[in-house]
């Protein structure tokens, strides 16, 4: 089948930002069965986005977080929704949400789009090319290794062992946009919790379009076509810059 095209789903993107917007600081968490939080605006934006994705993904098998899997499961691309990524900060009133689409084809991540509706912030990656509010990314750019290196990482790290990173950590709340700040160079890693599809496929076509790695902590590879029914990642995941994989990965282990 042909590939659809990522940039033609952006306005629709868009649009739903604004239906999430509506619902920002005014809203009312409730605890899923897995503890995790959602909200009034996840459920309205993944609709949004089911209901119009359709047209300009025809055949396409759409995965989201909320209401699950529709059309078929033998299409060879699927299109993955975290419609609020960062549900805790949109609840906290932080602006580093994002909503994100992943399209996965044969169990490549070959496009994505990673937006954040109130900061405007937004990446693409399509036709292995990845963009930063429209500015092409550079491919296999290692990043500075001088002054402050950090990574960003999810919030329940102190609750566990610790790493060995001497850098400097941060949490912003949101797997995407932590991905994203990796392909973008801003960080030279994200230790990434148990994570879903919906959460990591458009920061996995980010990070291959510019050269860097995800990996899981073990330092396997990460089959993504595992994940597509919506599973949780068996061990924690690590995105690299490209050319720091090797470098980080032995500092994120436990301590």
């Amino acid at each position: 089948m042909e590939i659809p095209s990522v940039s033609a789903l952006l306005p629709v993107v868009r649009e739903a930002g604004e239906v999430a917007r509506r619902h920002f600081q005014s809203v009312i968490a409730e605890r899923k069965a897995d503890r995790t939080l959602v909200t009034a605006a996840d459920r309205d934006v993944e609709s949004y986005l089911v209901e119009r994705l359709p047209a300009l993904a025809p055949g396409v098998r759409i995965l989201g977080e909320e209401f699950g899997a529709a059309g078929s499961a033998d299409a060879a691309c699927t299109l993955t929704l975290d419609p609020i990524d960062g549900t805790s900060a949109f609840v906290a009133g932080l602006p580093t949400w994002c909503i994100t689409i992943g399209l996965v084809c044969d169990g490549d991540a070959v496009g994505g789009i990673t937006y954040l509706p109130m900061t405007g912030e937004t990446y693409v990656a399509e036709n292995a090319e990845a963009r930063w509010n429209g500015r092409v990314l550079p491919r296999g750019r290692r990043p500075p290794t001088e002054g402050d290196l950090f990574i960003v990482t999810h919030s329940d790290l102190h609750r566990g062992r610790g790493i060995r990173f001497t850098g400097k950590v941060r949490a912003l709340g949101s797997t995407a946009y932590h991905m994203a700040l990796v392909a973008r160079g801003a960080a030279v890693a994200a230790l990434l919790g148990h994570a879903r599809i919906w959460d990591i496929a458009a920061g996995a076509a980010l990070l291959a379009a510019v050269g860097g790695e995800l990996r899981y902590r073990t330092g396997a590879a990460v089959d993504l076509a595992a994940l597509l029914g919506g599973e949780r990642a068996p061990d924690h995941l690590v995105a690299a810059a490209p050319g720091m994989m090797d470098e980080v990965l032995p500092q994120l282990q436990p301590r």
